[in-house]
This record gives C-alpha cells, structure tokens and sequence, in this order.
C-alpha cells in the first residue's frame, strides 16, 4: 500500500524548538516524531510513501534520502504555500495513482499498534474509507466525529466550546481510495483561507459513502507545543517499556552504579549517567552526558545534551548540543518548559 503524510506545517506553536527544525523532525524520545510514523505504517504495510514538504523541508529530504535505510520508498512532493491540508493532499494525487492509500498527519504520535489497526479495518471491511478516531473532553479544538454502528455519521469541523455532543476527536490516520481526489477538487476556502481535508470527508459522508470509524488505542498527542514532547516522551516510555520497570538503558551507553534512575526513564546510544539521579520522566537521546550529583526531572535532553555536576533541573528541554552548566538550578512550569538553546541560552515559553 501507498502512503502520504502531510509534513510541510511551520509549527509555529512549536517555537523555539522549530526555529531550526521543520516541525516533523523536532525529537520525541528517540528520534523525530516524523520517523515513529513513517515506521508505524511500514510496520502496518506500507511500502512506498509520499512526504507533502514545505517550511525547512530540505531537512527532511537529507534526514530520510530514500528510505532505504527505514526499508522503504520515499518520494518528495513541495507545497511551496500553505493552502491547507486538502491542498497537501491533492497534491498526492498523481503520486497515488488511482490506489487506495493511507495517510497521515506529520506530527501525529500514537502507539505504533494503531497503524495496524487502521490499515487493517480497511483491508478487511467493505468501506469507501477508514477514519481514526481518539477520545478526548470537548474536541473543539480538532473536529467532533459522530458514530452510528462503527460508521461516521457527521463531522464538525472545531465546534464551538462546549456544543459537541460526542467525546471523539478526528485523530488524524486515515486510509482512503482514490475518490477523495475528486472531492478535493471541489473545495472552496475555509473562514481561515484553506483548503480543509476534513471538509472532503464531510463530502463523502453526505453522500453517503461507507467510512469506518477506528478508535484507536492508548496515548495521543500531536505534539503542538513543546512542552508536549515532554508529556509524551512520558506516555511512550511507560506503554512501550512497562515491561522492564520503565527504564531502557541502551547497551552502548554508561550508567555509573552511584547513579540513580527513577523510571521512567530512557538513556540512548553513547549516553553517560555519572552518579547524577534521573527520573521519573527524561529522556537521553544519543550521547548526552549527566554529571555527578546532577538532579533530572520531566525533562527531555536532544543529542549530544550536556548536564554538569550539582544541576538541579525539572521541566526542561535542552536542545541538541545545548550544555547546562556546573551548579545551575532550572525549573519550568508544566505549561511553560524551560529550553536551553544549543548555545546554553535558556529560554521560557510562553504559555
């Protein structure tokens, strides 16, 4: 099966973090939260896959080249100007090819169980199209999805605070056949100027085409802020290493016996622990070093991270190469993380 996920967003909700970085390549726990979905819909079936690109999109195409390294195809499409997701995805259409496909958003992190799900539900159900689904308080902030016998009935595009009358969130997988082309063409600009996929689905629905709706299973994030990659590194952590206590230690990286790790916690490949006490919540990405006494809580440490000896951190996100030095004492907010840029400038964000 053919693959298109749509990854040219600015991510400006994301800033700092994507003042370097296009969106889809800011980390999450072990390396950019566009390669956890590209391997999510290898792993369910998907052999050759489209990345939409746009703002720093040549990062991506040095990040990922061909695919052959993930054991896969990728090819590149541009949107050269943000007309909306149903733009990105019509730009696919050639791409596609008349096939049946599935699709995504770029910054769209589930369990990779869920892909299988996805995928699976359209390969074995009579249906014109596959829509995920997550539970959340009030979807006013995505779009309500309303379900009769596993079929959506009605989508309502970011309803007002309170007016939904379902809890479930368009949760941004799909698998579709080639007809939604022929709905896209047909749209005319939201109230924000853009072509809306949603509005496409909406399309099919009154038409009465058969679309499955798929819940899908455990965390959910779209990662929007960056106190998001936080939380979730958090939530990734505990589903997919519940089974050896919350702690993953790479077999590449040194944890001195002194040191102590509350999970969860995850040291990545050339990672040193050096007496220092981490957890619950951090995460090592690849050889990041943490001194002697140093104190790390709820905090995310990108490549090449250094935390010196006698630090007291919590709520911090330090960027790749960034240092925190000697002593130093740096607490963020749950909705306001600290980051330390990879000159050793901290930055707050703004809630």
């Amino acid at each position: 099966m053919k693959g298109v996920i749509l990854a040219a967003g600015k991510g400006t909700r994301m800033l700092p973090l994507t003042e370097r970085r296009p969106k889809p390549l800011v980390p999450v726990l072990d390396r950019p939260m566009l390669e956890h979905i590209v391997t999510g819909a290898r792993d369910a079936g998907v052999d050759h896959i489209a990345l939409i690109i746009g703002h720093l999109g040549d990062q991506i195409v040095d990040y990922f080249g061909d695919g052959s390294d993930l054991g896969l195809r990728i090819d590149y499409i541009w949107q050269d100007e943000p007309k909306g997701t149903g733009h990105a995805a019509l730009l696919a259409e050639e791409f596609v090819d008349g096939e049946c496909f599935f699709m995504s958003w770029g910054d769209i992190i589930v369990p990779p169980r869920n892909y299988r799900k996805v995928v699976g539900a359209f390969v074995e159900g009579d249906t014109d199209a596959v829509l995920s689904l997550n539970w959340v308080e009030d979807p006013y902030e995505g779009a309500a999805v309303y379900v009769e016998d596993d079929m959506v009935a009605k989508i309502v595009e970011k309803p007002r605070k309170g007016t939904a009358t379902t809890n479930y969130n368009n949760a941004g997988l799909f698998v579709y056949t080639s007809d939604i082309f022929d709905r896209l063409r047909r749209l005319t600009p939201s109230a924000r100027g853009e072509l809306e996929l949603p509005d496409a689905v909406q399309e099919m629905v009154a038409e009465g085409r058969r679309i499955r709706a798929v819940a899908l299973e455990g965390y959910w994030s779209d990662v929007a802020r960056p106190g998001a990659v936080i939380n979730l590194n958090d939530l990734i952590m505990q589903d997919r290493y519940d089974d050896d206590c919350g702690v993953f230690i790479h077999p590449e990286a040194t944890v001195s016996d002194d040191s102590v790790l509350k999970p969860p916690v995850y040291v990545g490949p050339g990672s040193q622990v050096n007496g220092g006490r981490i957890g619950p919540n951090v995460a090592l990405m690849a050889d990041c070093r943490v001194g002697s006494e140093a104190k790390v809580y709820n905090s995310a440490l990108f490549t090449g991270a250094r935390v010196g000896p006698n630090v007291h951190m919590r709520r911090v996100v330090v960027e790749e190469g960034g240092g925190v030095a000697r002593g130093q004492e740096l607490v963020g907010k749950d909705d306001a993380p600290l980051i330390v840029r990879p000159d050793g400038q901290v930055e707050r964000v703004p809630k």
